[in-house]
């Protein structure tokens, strides 16, 4: 790490009007890597010229998209892809400075709440009443019907801070707590839907482990044996109201409408959902950044049928 004085030299080069010398600068200053940008904060808000400040909040930007990048690389290429993470990444986009610790103390806090109560459930139903009543009722999360297409609603956070989120946020963060307390749920990628699929044990009597972060492993579970609506308050339904919904839609069924989708999926959608929520706003600046992580994780189109 440059020292403070070795710092405040390269700053003041970036009064030079010379371009050659700023992209020494900020060559230099990205090789120090993201430990850099809480001091290169400092120096941003304490900063009375203009055009020095915005060369430092431009290198910034920078230093964080570029960190992110290849966060979102090392997400994709790691084993379990972990829900929890991958959701923390698609904050950062327009959060940077995402405090990931107080979300996660956040899930704790709901766990512990929909723990303590699950000593009276019997069956999987009891499991997901009790949760239901946990989150919607104690906690407050519900819906966004006022905003539905609001950039916000992409946004763990957010969904977070405002108790407030669309169909596959609500998914999201009703199956991370879930998970982390063994229920079985995962998500179904419906189209113009998201809902989450309550899977069978496939041995009910073993201890089914965890992965390093407290998700479920898909493969030590069956088939769906219902679902659950978190947009809807965690209503409860089944297989034939699949068939219905698809009918009412004019969509011909297909097999991945009924069975869970793996947590890449999940990542892409919220990305295409995101992309959409800002071509609503014609924000063209933010379209493209997150067109740059739809194509890191392998998307070649920036529209989809699936979009909410």
């Amino acid at each position: 790490m440059l020292s403070k004085s070795e710092i405040e030299a390269i700053l003041y080069l970036l009064d030079d009007s010379d371009e050659d010398i700023i992209q020494m600068v900020e060559q230099r200053l990205f090789s120090e890597g993201p430990e850099i940008v809480p001091v290169l904060e400092d120096y941003w808000t304490l900063n009375k010229d203009p055009l020095r400040a915005f060369r430092i909040e431009t290198i910034i930007h920078n230093i964080q998209k570029q960190q992110l990048e290849q966060d979102f690389l090392a997400w994709l290429n790691s084993p379990d892809r972990d829900l929890f993470l991958g959701c923390t990444l698609v904050c950062r986009i327009h959060y940077p400075g995402l405090n990931q610790a107080s979300m996660d103390a956040y899930l704790e806090k709901v766990r512990l709440d929909a723990w303590m109560a699950m000593y009276s459930a019997q069956n999987p139903i009891d499991k997901i009443q009790i949760l239901n009543h946990i989150l919607f009722e104690r906690h407050g999360i519900s819906g966004n019907t006022e905003n539905y297409h609001s950039p916000e609603n992409s946004f763990l956070n957010k969904v977070i801070d405002t108790r407030r989120g669309n169909p596959i946020s609500l998914c999201n963060l009703y199956c991370i707590i879930a998970q982390r307390m063994g229920i079985p749920v995962f998500g179904v990628n419906l189209p113009q839907h998201f809902v989450l699929a309550y899977c069978e044990e496939l041995n009910p009597e073993q201890n089914i482990p965890f992965n390093s972060k407290g998700q479920l492993n898909r493969s030590d579970y069956g088939r769906g044996l219902f679902y659950v609506n978190p947009y809807s308050k965690g209503q409860v339904f089944l297989q034939k109201n699949i068939d219905e919904f698809l009918t009412a839609i004019k969509v011909e069924p297909q097999e991945s409408f009924y069975e869970p989708c793996d947590n890449l999926e999940i990542v892409r959608r919220m990305l295409r959902n995101l992309h959409f929520s800002y071509s609503e706003l014609q924000s063209i600046e933010k379209q493209t950044l997150v067109q740059n992580y739809m194509k890191l994780l392998g998307m070649t189109g920036d529209s989809d049928s699936f979009i909410r």
